[in-house]
């Protein structure tokens, strides 16, 4: 009898010595000896609330109705130039991968050609300053 007692408990499952060998010092428990102690500032500033400061449903809705402004800061909705699609279907998606493509190709067409127009005015403007610079030379 003695023997089979000392065979089960020497002979652990894989479950119990993976759970043997946890790191539990870093748990929480019920009651563990040390108290857990959070990591964090403890507010000791003086508290800004005001006592009878605020005001019920009633007073809000009749300064409403009469126009009187409460200082709720009001969020104002964000609108966009483009229309946002309603995708019912697969070939919806498709539709509008491909006109976002073509939008695309036309947006850098665009900015090339601004851009060409810019390197072609700069170029100008120092063909003029080279031709200003060298009249004024033939003049001296």
């Amino acid at each position: 009898m003695k023997n089979a007692n000392k065979k089960t408990k020497n002979t652990l499952s894989k479950t119990e010595k993976t759970v043997q060998t946890w790191n539990t010092n870093y748990l929480r428990k019920q009651f563990q000896e040390k108290p857990y102690k959070p990591n964090g500032e403890i507010n000791n500033s003086p508290s800004l609330t005001v006592p009878d400061q605020t005001l019920g449903i009633k007073d809000l809705l009749r300064n409403h109705t009469r126009g009187i402004s409460s200082n709720v800061k009001i969020y104002e909705g964000e609108y966009y130039d483009t229309e946002i699609p309603i995708i019912d279907d697969l070939t919806d998606l498709d539709a509008f991968r491909q006109d976002l493509k073509r939008r695309e190709t036309a947006l850098k067409a665009k900015i090339k050609e601004e851009h060409d127009e810019k390197v072609l005015q700069r170029q100008n403007e120092i063909k003029e300053a080279e031709n200003a610079s060298n009249s004024e030379k033939l003049t001296q």
